[in-house]
């Protein structure tokens, strides 16, 4: 047995770190391991199937696309699963029909969602893929999903018909959204898809959404459409604090203190010196604030001298022709 054989094997097993191991493994060889994972899928006894139609989906070879869409029929709920949400990552338009088939597989959930709980339905996989083909056509078969008892499929629908993004898929989004009760997972991811949308219904959804009957779903829309009103560019810097500006001195607070102290000095000085302290004690008052007044003058700043650059050594300068 080859090593993509046991990688294959290994996909089946009940460890999920040799099943995550070998996954990985498979897709670094490539296009070498598409044919065989191909042969492994239309294996009905292989029991690794639902594994492997999810890592050819990872590999996004256009060969897996006719297999795939095979597998869409297949008696395995996982395998199907699985196989839809391959056909969303590898986007080819050849399994549009297909995918509008399996919107109403009716079987019970694969599983549940190991994050959010919610249940796993073949249907909300298809409505997933759909959505990634930009399906058009696929825009009646959703408004009916978005009628599911169940709410994941409903979510499902939901997401295809933004990513769509019609004026049809839109109109259907805002009159399900007002008919949705309870908390529906996801509303701000939802919400905020709308306003990225040129289309200027998806404004017009969240003006409506604003009247919800739920608080937080109206609070959440208003916030969304107020965004729209008045949209930031793109790569504007945030503001910067203003800094409180200083009011220039003429003199430092230093210069008060010792001023200050110099001139009682020079006072006492006169009042009890002779003749010559009197004249000194004049002078020094007379140039202290000459002195001060020069030294707070700003110094005209001398250009600068550009350095050279720095020679080559003698290895560089060998080795430069």
């Amino acid at each position: 047995m080859d090593l993509i054989a046991r990688l294959i094997e290994q996909l089946a097993s009940d460890d999920e770190v040799v099943r995550v191991q070998a996954g990985e493994l498979l897709l670094q060889m490539g296009s070498a391991a598409v044919r065989p994972l191909i042969d492994a899928l239309q294996n009905p006894r292989q029991p690794a199937r639902p594994m492997i139609a999810a890592t050819l989906g990872q590999l996004g070879d256009k060969r897996a696309v006719e297999p795939l869409i095979a597998a869409l029929r297949d008696a395995d709920k996982a395998v199907r699963y699985q196989a839809a949400l391959a056909l969303a990552k590898l986007k080819d338009r050849r399994a549009i029909r297909p995918l509008l088939h399996a919107l109403f597989d009716e079987m019970p959930p694969v599983g549940t969602d190991s994050l959010t709980g919610e249940p796993l339905f073949v249907r909300a996989a298809a409505a997933q893929a759909l959505g990634e083909l930009r399906a058009t056509e696929a825009v009646p078969a959703l408004k009916v999903l978005l009628r599911d008892e169940e709410r994941s499929v409903r979510l499902a629908a939901l997401q295809a018909l933004i990513r769509i993004g019609t004026t049809e898929a839109l109109q259907a989004v805002g009159d399900a959204l007002m008919e949705e009760q309870g908390d529906l997972p996801c509303w701000e991811s939802l919400l905020r898809r709308l306003t990225r949308l040129p289309n200027p219904e998806a404004r017009t959804i969240l003006e409506r959404l604003t009247q919800h009957p739920e608080p937080q779903v109206a609070s959440l829309a208003l916030r969304f459409s107020q965004e729209m009103a008045s949209p930031k560019p793109e790569g504007s810097p945030p503001p910067s604090p203003s800094l409180p500006s200083e009011k220039p001195t003429f003199f430092s607070r230093r210069f008060w203190r010792w001023g200050v102290a110099m001139f009682l000095g020079l006072a006492l000085l006169m009042a009890w010196g002779g003749r010559w302290s009197r004249w000194l004690a004049a002078v020094l008052v007379v140039s202290l604030p000459i002195v001060a007044w020069v030294r707070r003058r700003p110094a005209s700043k001398a250009p600068m001298r550009q350095e050279p650059p720095p020679l080559l050594s003698a290895s560089r300068r060998e080795e430069t022709p």
